[in-house]
């Protein structure tokens, strides 16, 4: 039997979702509901496979949606078992503004 990995999302994870659903309901009513349920299946599958996509710069994990072009990008900290969820981007992002967001939101509170 393996490891049951424990799932921690970031709490400014929400407002990037909240930001994405927004932009989507001004399309489709139906858009913001398929965009939830995309992300839900990355992090059950984060979850369940956290080490099954590459690394990139040297810590970071991200999974594309499959219909939205959105990245959930997460570290694994094996000590804990967790998979920590640190936000969702879009991904045209540059990637150096994708890292800084990154680098920010693994930072402990009260740290530069």
């Amino acid at each position: 039997m393996g490891v049951i990995w424990h799932l921690s999302v970031h709490p400014d994870v929400a407002a990037d979702a909240d930001e994405a659903i927004a932009y989507y309901a001004e399309f489709d009513i139906d858009l913001p509901r398929a965009l939830i349920d995309e992300v839900d299946g990355a992090m059950a599958f984060m979850q369940q496979y956290p080490k099954a996509v590459a690394t990139f710069a040297l810590r970071y994990r991200r999974v594309a949606l499959r219909r939205f072009p959105y990245l959930v990008c997460y570290r694994v900290l094996d000590a804990t078992a967790t998979v920590r969820v640190l936000a969702l981007v879009h991904a045209q992002r540059d990637p150096r503004w994708i890292l800084e967001r990154l680098r920010t939101r693994t930072q402990p509170p009260g740290r530069p």
